[in-house]
């Protein structure tokens, strides 16, 4: 299977979309970036940044350096025992399919951050959000993405 980077840059994009809570006139700001990138390396496959985004402080270099911290920081985390368990950690059962996956949160400087491994695949899902965005909703918003990327569970680079 290839990736096909048209479609994932698409949804990449689709994910940065504010969350609306209309019964209590609740909305976010939009993500500030959503990347897809390798759980091996940490290298950017792909990524969107929301028009919003500063462009000094959150330059594509800037991405890439917290990629790979976060990439860093999350294989520290998968490597931990389940008697030591991450106070950081989202254990997810993916619907009706039998897989589970970790979800992570992060602070990276002043920003917040969540990060999943898609199920079975060498790919990470990373969203990084401003500092106000609360990290239940980022937690939430990863297990409906996830579901997304079902074409790419299994999915191992080469």
């Amino acid at each position: 299977m290839i990736i096909q980077s048209r479609n994932v840059k698409t949804l990449l994009d689709t994910l940065l979309k504010p969350v609306e809570i209309e019964p209590i006139s609740f909305t976010t700001n939009p993500l500030q970036s959503s990347v897809l990138l390798a759980s091996t390396n940490g290298s950017v496959i792909s990524f969107s940044n929301s028009s919003s985004v500063n462009g000094d402080s959150h330059s594509v270099n800037n991405l890439k350096m917290m990629s790979l911290l976060i990439r860093d920081k999350w294989s520290e985390d998968q490597a931990q025992t389940d008697d030591r368990p991450a106070s950081n950690r989202y254990k997810y059962e993916l619907d009706n399919t039998g897989l589970n996956t970790n979800i992570y949160t992060y602070e990276i400087e002043d920003l917040h951050a969540c990060v999943a491994q898609i199920p079975q695949s060498d790919l990470l899902l990373l969203f990084i959000a401003d500092a106000s965005y609360p990290y239940g909703l980022l937690v939430l918003k990863m297990k409906k993405s996830l579901l997304a990327f079902q074409d790419m569970y299994g999915y191992k680079l080469d």
